[in-house]
């Protein structure tokens, strides 16, 4: 009895030492300052039981500017060559989504603010008097199927056509369930 609680204290000991876990995947993806000042995290979660792709989205930000409004967008990679492969090649303007587009495709947004192209309000994020905030949204896009793999990067920008604040996640994959 003894030895069991002496190696139950040794693994409990081992597991608070190694400290916090970050989620592979969707979860916990990190976002930092392209432009600007500020950290912060985004989730995605899909969720199963309604048809094509539904998540549960939640952005939290700090040591951004005060009392700013957020334009929280997405590059995702779907409909096109190289959509899955861990690059995000449209928030980079890399082929096949560069512009004007060698391949014949229209040309596309690097970035598009959330619920497009659902009809809707901008989803936004505004921080409070210490540069802190969040924000939690759900979002429902029927028409892409079940299965569908694609790489993504959010994006929060202070102005969608001439931003001074940009914080961004890396790219990371996503699949509709």
């Amino acid at each position: 009895m003894k030895l069991r609680n002496v190696l139950l204290t040794a693994l409990t000991a081992c597991l608070i030492a190694a400290g916090p876990v970050q989620a592979d995947g969707t979860h916990g993806r990190s976002l930092s300052a392209v432009m600007g000042q500020g950290t912060g995290i985004v989730n995605v979660t899909t969720t199963a039981g309604t048809v094509g792709d539904s998540m549960e989205i939640t952005v939290n930000v700090h040591g951004t500017a005060p009392s700013t409004t957020l334009y929280i967008q997405r590059a995702p990679e779907v409909g096109r060559p190289l959509g899955s492969d861990g690059i995000c090649q449209r928030a980079n303007g890399l082929w096949p989504w560069e512009q004007p587009n060698s391949a014949g495709f229209p040309p596309a947004p690097a970035f598009v603010t959330f619920p497009r192209p659902l009809a809707g309000d901008f989803k936004t994020l505004t921080t409070d008097s210490d540069g802190a905030g969040s924000a939690h949204f759900a979002f429902d896009l029927p028409t892409l199927a079940d299965g569908t793999v694609f790489d993504v990067e959010f994006r929060l920008v202070d102005s969608v056509t001439a931003p001074t604040t940009d914080l961004r996640t890396g790219c990371f994959t996503v699949t509709v369930k």
